[in-house]
């Protein structure tokens, strides 16, 4: 009777020994798991990021735009009053290309860093990262 006990005590331990490494396999599974999508979600935030500073610059050119037409049209109000010459509007900001953000997407390709893009396209460090991310380039943050 002892020896079949000792048996059954045996059997328990190697039994319980097995779900233990099985539950540890599984912890470390999971663990990976949650670092895959603490990543993902981080890059998903840094995307949010950027949309948003697209977002604003695009709401600063729009009301640049804006202001730029309705000086132009007061001025042709005023040169229906009077004739006068029109004068060019001031500009702030660089203008956009004809062709938007194509040479930036074509640099991007070509290897591009963040900082050549902010410096040579006149685009805010997001907008930047956010069209590496878009365009297959790395972000080198």
């Amino acid at each position: 009777m002892n020896e079949y006990l000792l048996w059954v005590l045996v059997a328990v331990v190697v039994l319980m020994l097995a779900i233990a490494m099985y539950l540890l396999r599984e912890q470390r599974k999971l663990r990976q798991a949650l670092q895959s999508l603490e990543l993902r979600i981080q890059r998903s935030n840094e995307d949010v990021a950027g949309l948003c500073s697209a977002a604003v610059a695009v709401d600063r050119r729009l009301a640049a735009s804006d202001s730029r037409l309705n000086s132009i049209a007061d001025q042709v109000v005023n040169t229906q009053r009077q004739p006068q010459p029109i004068a060019a509007p001031i500009i702030d900001e660089p203008p956009i290309p004809a062709q938007g953000y194509e040479n930036v997407i074509q640099s991007i390709r070509r290897g591009v860093g963040i900082e050549e893009l902010v410096r040579d396209f006149g685009l805010t460090r997001d907008e930047a990262v956010l069209l590496m991310r878009l365009h297959g380039g790395r972000s080198n943050k």
